[in-house]
Parts: structure tokens; C-alpha cells; sequence
């Protein structure tokens, strides 16, 4: 499990770390605010046994930014692995930063600590709405690349089929 070292904190004394089922409740209310962003509503007797299965089942690494014990920030990345490659491939599906915390370089300081933790060879996709233009700006600084060579598309199987 990686932990940020005591010189690894942020400006305001913010701890980075990698999380587990038993911050799920802490980091709940940030969720939902993620989804609402997004537009979508939530329900934490939903979420919650989600992230549970997720984390319990190795599928996913959560990330958290905590200031004096507060998570203030977190990162969700789902695990997989390219046989193009032959390396593991994570995707950084979800990342949000409570709105007080914005623009105090915690978005980019997780985003380094996870980058850090992947072994060797590995590789960090992530995923941003098309409009979502801080994002995307702070994710070219890091080092992050438009996807040239594939083309993303997705299909979702119908309720009724």
C-alpha cells in the first residue's frame, strides 16, 4: 500500500494514500458529489456494496487526499491488461476534488501518486467528458496523450434485450 511520505504532503498539510473498504463511508459524500457533477443521481445503499465488491475483488484501487483525517479528494482506477502490450493497463475512471480544494494542486498531486505506484511498464488511461477542459488540461501537464491510434466506443445492452 503506498502512502505519501511526510515530504510528499501537498501545501495545507494534505496526506495522499491509497485506500480501502474501510474508507468507503468517508469518501461516500464525494462520490456522490462525482456523480452529480455528472448528472446522475445516487444512492449510497447502491453505491456503497459497489465500491465494496470492487475494491473486496482486487478489480480497483481507490486513492485518497485527506486533510487532517477529511477526505477531500479521491481517485477510483479499474485494473486491466492489454494483450496487445502484454502489460497491465489501469483506467482512471473517476477523480474528483471537493470544490474548496480545487486549484491547490491536489487533483495533480494524486494523479503523481498513482502514476508512482503503477509498476513498471504499466499504463494510466483515464476518461474526462468531452467539456471538461480543466480536466483535460491538467491531465496534458502531467504527461497524459489524446489517444491517436484507437478509436473509444461503447455499447449498453438494452433492459429489455
Amino acid at each position: 500500500m503506498y502512502t505519501s511520505p511526510p515530504d510528499g504532503t501537498t501545501p495545507h498539510e494534505i496526506l495522499l494514500r491509497q485506500g480501502g473498504v474501510a474508507d468507503i463511508d468517508a469518501m461516500l459524500p464525494l462520490l456522490v458529489a462525482y456523480r452529480r457533477f455528472y448528472g446522475l443521481e445516487s444512492d449510497t445503499t447502491t453505491l456503497q456494496p459497489y465500491l465494496r465488491a470492487r475494491l473486496q475483488q482486487s478489480e480497483a484501487s481507490l486513492w485518497l487526499a485527506l486533510h487532517h483525517g477529511d477526505v477531500i479528494a479521491f481517485a477510483l482506477c479499474y485494473h486491466g491488461h492489454s494483450t496487445l502490450t502484454l502489460q497491465r493497463n489501469d483506467l482512471l475512471h473517476d477523480l474528483y476534488v471537493a470544490p474548496a480544494w480545487r486549484r491547490h494542486g491536489v487533483a495533480a498531486r494524486l494523479l503523481q501518486s498513482i502514476q508512482y505506484a503503477l509498476p513498471p511498464g504499466a499504463t494510466l488511461w483515464l476518461e474526462t467528458a468531452h467539456d471538461n477542459l480543466p480536466a483535460q488540461a491538467l491531465y496534458r501537464r502531467l504527461g497524459f496523450v489524446r489517444d491517436e491510434v484507437f478509436l473509444t466506443m461503447a455499447w449498453q445492452r438494452p433492459a429489455d434485450l
